[in-house]
């Protein structure tokens, strides 16, 4: 077919020497395992780097800090409660295939970060042999399929995607997307019981896509398109046989929508821009389309958090160009159908899953991301390998001045997709690169800011965090989260009387913030008002009755009043909502061990060293308690 559409000027004999040029060696003929291994290396060679790189960002409280990828024991809450269930925070994300993914990561790996980046570099590699599957039976052409999921393999878009632990889901996503329009291609043609289990499968890869991320409720509409207006032999083919290959896409999409929504409370995430007015709305989606292609086009300048600014006027340089790239979308479509109409699916490809993420009131704070480019893309490439298989038709026929430059331009390409990957890929190796890089792009990302704050507070760079933190509170002083983060950072530096006026008056503005009740409380401990740190740390506990940080903090406070019997309820409580909780766990060990109960105190260090055999404080206990037992 792609033969058919790259013709034009170029007579036939050129194309035949072209496609015997590039072909590599007789092992590359016929077969499509040679392509595969090149494919395999394009996929993994530049993400090698990430094998280096550590937990960061989302990670922490994805992985490390969920109980549910420690156990088989959660499949239920995995598959049935947001992703975000066990810390007791609303939340809308629902992503079983990606929690699902981390036990079994957390099974054969542990908690090393090699061993999850190995499997999000494999995901990736995964996904690009599907995609020249997929293109392969599209288009009936190995030359557009293995220069499709080439420039997939190292577009450095896609490095977020890949490089952040997090961000497996786009993998996963895209991989039984591609899968399930595989099954869906190889309907046309089956009968009887391989008919049969073709839907099977197709049904089931749909419902992985489903449990993977909410973008997956796209494919129906691109399947019936593509049944409708693409695939061979549609004009011979009945309405009833078109509608059986598509509409059970259709009926498992409608039965998914409901039953996440009652499960859920709604479908899509708690945004940040509710507010938004239509007109809004509409520009900003403009805006962002084409910041979008913008990005796939020229891939620089790159950034894990870029600031949203809605549009509120058609004039502003933003909304005209999103305006102006629908026109040239829309030019682009209607040209390719009258020449290469197969190759118009991709722009339509392009356009359908790119929707969902256009929409702001549908999206947390992150509007803006380059990760919601990975399935969007494959469409992108499509249209950008076979235009470039085209102009290589073209090159060919003139003189060999002209076949080496453009030899040397896209060799160029390739080496710079591959750099800029490569190098892409180190801004994630650890927390304080993935902040200061990200700060150095998008300065103005106050979030990013905070946590760069929090992590030198974490390390003891006070100083340091302080200087993030009122860089902050310069810009927006009724930062409520920034006025109690700075006020902890206070607490721990014994500066009580700083610290308490901004956690009032963080209260003032946000009283349902935990962090903030916790913090006032542990001032009111210190100024001898128990009764109102009390008050403050049970506030706290009836916002975030999930919340572990809580219950410690209660078990904390009344071990210090002597009240044994309620810390020991705090604590046993908190681990009953996360029993791997080492902080909760140890701090139940210590008690037990106070109140002569060795026996116990024992069980729960070991119960420690058992998830975490590194873990200095229950190493010390434990040694401590077979040394000297307490009688």
């Amino acid at each position: 077919m792609v033969g058919n559409l790259l013709r034009g000027r170029a007579p036939m004999s050129i194309l035949s020497k072209l496609k015997d040029r590039l072909e590599v060696g007789r092992f590359f003929r016929g077969s499509d395992w040679g392509w595969i291994g090149v494919l395999i290396a394009c996929a993994t060679v530049p993400y090698a780097n990430t094998l280096l790189n550590g937990f960061v960002y989302d990670d922490a409280a994805q992985v490390l800090e969920n109980p549910y990828v420690r156990s088989f024991d959660y499949l239920r809450q995995i598959f049935t409660t947001s992703v975000l269930s066990f810390t007791g925070l609303p939340s809308r994300y629902y992503r079983p295939v990606m929690t699902f993914g981390y036990l079994l990561c957390y099974k054969v790996f542990g908690f090393s970060p090699a061993g999850f980046h190995l499997v999000s570099v494999a995901f990736h590699a995964a996904v690009v042999c599907m995609l020249f599957f997929v293109t392969r039976r599209m288009f009936g052409d190995r030359m557009l399929a293995f220069g499709a999921a080439t420039m997939f393999a190292l577009h450095p878009i896609h490095s977020e995607s890949v490089a952040w632990i997090a961000a497996v889901t786009d993998l996963e996503l895209t991989f039984f997307y591609l899968l399930t329009f595989w099954f869906f291609l190889a309907l046309g043609d089956a009968k009887g019981r391989r008919s049969v289990l073709l839907y099977f499968a197709m049904l089931g890869s749909f419902a992985l896509a489903l449990l993977s991320k909410e973008q997956a409720v796209t494919l129906p509409f691109l399947a019936m398109v593509y049944e409708h207006f693409y695939r061979e032999g549609r004009s011979a083919t009945s309405w009833a046989r078109k509608f059986s290959r598509y509409v059970p896409l259709w009926l498992l999409a409608a039965a998914y929508v409901p039953l996440r929504m009652y499960s859920l409370g709604g479908f899509v995430v708690t945004s940040n821009y509710l507010g938004l007015t239509r007109q809004e709305v509409v520009l900003s989606a403009a805006a962002l389309a084409g910041q979008y292609l913008w990005k796939l086009l020229w891939p620089v300048n790159l950034c894990a958090f870029y600031v949203f600014g809605k549009s509120t006027s058609p004039l502003e340089p933003a909304a005209m160009v999103g305006a102006l790239c629908g026109i040239l979308w829309l030019a682009a479509l209607w040209w390719l159908w009258k020449r290469a109409r197969p190759l118009s699916f991709g722009l339509i490809w392009l356009a359908v899953t790119l929707a969902p993420v256009l929409n702001p009131k549908w999206l947390g704070v992150n509007v803006f991301a380059e990760r919601y480019l990975y399935l969007p893309s494959v469409g992108f490439c499509w249209v950008l390998a076979w235009g470039l298989l085209k102009l290589w038709s073209e090159v060919f026929s003139r003189r060999n001045a002209w076949r080496r430059a453009a030899v040397a331009a896209l060799s160029a390409v390739v080496l710079l997709w591959t750099y800029r990957t490569v190098t892409r890929n180190r801004d994630w190796r650890d927390d304080v690169a993935l902040y200061t890089d990200t700060l150095q792009t998008s300065p103005d990302a106050d979030i990013i800011r905070v946590n760069l704050a929090l992590v030198y507070q974490n390390q003891g760079l006070f100083s340091q965090a302080e200087q993030e933190y009122r860089f902050v509170l310069d810009k927006d002083p009724g930062c409520a989260e920034c006025l109690s983060d700075l006020a902890w950072l206070y607490i721990q530096q014994a500066r009580y009387v700083e610290a308490k006026p901004l956690l009032i008056r963080a209260a003032s503005l946000n009283p349902k913030a935990v962090s903030v009740r916790l913090n006032l409380g542990v001032i009111y401990q210190k100024d001898g008002m128990l009764d109102r740190a009390e008050e403050q740390f049970h506030a706290a506990a009836a916002l975030a009755p999930k919340n572990v940080s809580v219950h410690t903090t209660l078990a904390a406070f009344y071990e210090q009043q002597g009240d044994h019997t309620r810390a020991e309820a705090a604590l046993k409580r908190a681990l009953s909502i996360n029993p791997y909780n080492s902080q909760a766990r140890i701090s139940l060990g210590a008690l037990y061990e106070t109140d002569g109960r060795a026996a116990e105190a024992i069980h729960e260090f070991q119960t420690v060293l058992k998830d975490e055999p590194g873990n200095f404080d229950a190493t010390v206990a434990l040694r401590r308690l077979k040394t000297n037992p307490t009688p």
